[in-house]
């Protein structure tokens, strides 16, 4: 059997960093997106306060929104895989774009949908 030379034991060491890196980096995105949902579902529930909006618009408010944080917060796993999966990074970096601009486009479509229709 052969022992492992000084450069496996350091090239090995390097890729635990960047795995820890990559996890943290989903568990972080994660805890921040749950925050930034709770703050925006609140937000979102006393939107229609003043009862101008249509219940139907403003229930799509409040599940568009949070389908969008959904996705966006979503996109944080293949960010973090990306850290440290070499060969599949440039697919997991288009699948994180494709995720956090299409949650970014619903949430924007459904705030502007739904007070352009209170005006």
């Amino acid at each position: 059997m052969s022992e492992a030379t000084p450069f496996t034991v350091v090239k090995s060491g390097v890729s635990v960093a960047w795995m820890v890196c990559g996890i943290l980096f989903i568990v972080l995105w994660i805890i921040v997106h749950l925050a930034w949902a709770g703050l925006a579902f609140m937000a979102d529930v006393m939107a229609n306060d003043s009862g101008k909006a249509d219940p139907d618009k403003h229930a799509m408010l409040i599940f568009g929104m949070l389908g969008g944080q959904v996705l966006c917060g979503a996109a944080g796993i293949p960010a973090g895989l990306a850290f440290f999966w070499r060969y599949r990074r440039k697919l997991l970096l288009w699948l994180f774009a494709l995720l956090f601009v299409a949650g970014a486009l619903i949430q924007g479509s459904v705030f502007y949908s739904f007070f352009s229709s209170m005006s």
